[in-house]
């Protein structure tokens, strides 16, 4: 279950303006540290050591968000997955007798409208009813499979079981993807560390050159870290707040299905 915490409960907009703070803080102390003991020789000493901390920087910036992106590419996919998984296993449910066929049809077309949260806004909120309901209408759907079993030849039986299994699994891959996989704390904390050590020896750096600061340098340079550092938490929350994994596949399975349901009664 999703357990939302304190960086989870912020607005990402107060994480930007928060990391940007920091590091605004972290160069501005580097400076003013450096400006009491200015000396050319520091500045030659400090260079190259600047330089290289600043390719670790890089690299573990990389790596996290590399991890960060990947696994919202997986999120991506596994939405279209699953919507095509229940698409199978609804298709599946012609192969059962009555009255499986219709308590599985019924079951799954409900399991697609609790799955479909469009408002952004709420899916923190709802995550763990979503999670609940899918689950206990999975236990009825096993169990309905098995009280079917008897009355269905080996394949028929084995095709709709295989199917119902691929959903089961797909809903197991969202939620681990989603609220487990998270980058670790430990490369967070290496991260955060190394960024921050960077920050302070360039400002070391700009001190010791006996010069002020440039604003409209410093500002730019702080600001690009705080966007790359943002982005990368944006992508490890659970709940977005502006890059947003589309719900469209199972939309569109939802509305196709009220259209097929409007068309049968129509009919009828």
């Amino acid at each position: 279950m999703y357990q939302e915490t304190y960086i989870d409960s912020l607005s990402i907009f107060l994480i930007l303006a928060l990391v940007f703070c920091s590091i605004c803080l972290m160069f501005e102390f580097g400076f003013r540290l450096t400006r009491r003991f200015a000396s050319s020789r520091i500045s030659k000493a400090i260079s190259p050591m600047a330089t290289g901390l600043a390719s670790l920087l890089a690299f573990i910036l990389a790596i996290s968000f590399s991890m960060a992106a990947s696994k919202n590419d997986i999120r991506k996919q596994l939405v279209l997955k699953e919507a095509n998984a229940v698409g199978t296993a609804m298709l599946r449910t012609e192969l059962l007798d009555e009255p499986y066929r219709s308590q599985s049809y019924e079951l799954l077309s409900k399991y697609v409208d609790i799955r479909v949260v469009e408002k952004q806004s709420q899916r923190k909120l709802v995550v763990n009813q979503v999670i609940r309901e899918s689950e206990q209408i999975q236990q009825e759907l096993w169990k309905i499979a098995v009280n079917s079993h008897h009355h269905l030849s080996p394949l028929q039986s084995q095709l709709y079981i295989d199917s119902l299994n691929t959903v089961f699994d797909i809903h197991s891959e969202r939620v681990n993807y989603s609220l487990r996989g998270r980058i670790p704390v430990s490369i967070w904390i290496t991260l955060t560390l190394l960024t921050f050590l960077t920050i302070a020896l360039n400002g070391v750096q700009v001190g010791a050159q006996g010069e002020n600061r440039l604003l409209v340098a410093a500002l730019p340079f702080a600001m690009s870290f705080s966007l790359v550092l943002t982005l990368i938490i944006e992508l490890d929350r659970p709940a977005r707040s502006i890059i947003e994994v589309s719900q469209q596949p199972l939309i569109d399975l939802r509305d196709s299905l009220n259209n097929q349901s409007q068309t049968n009664n129509t009919s009828l």
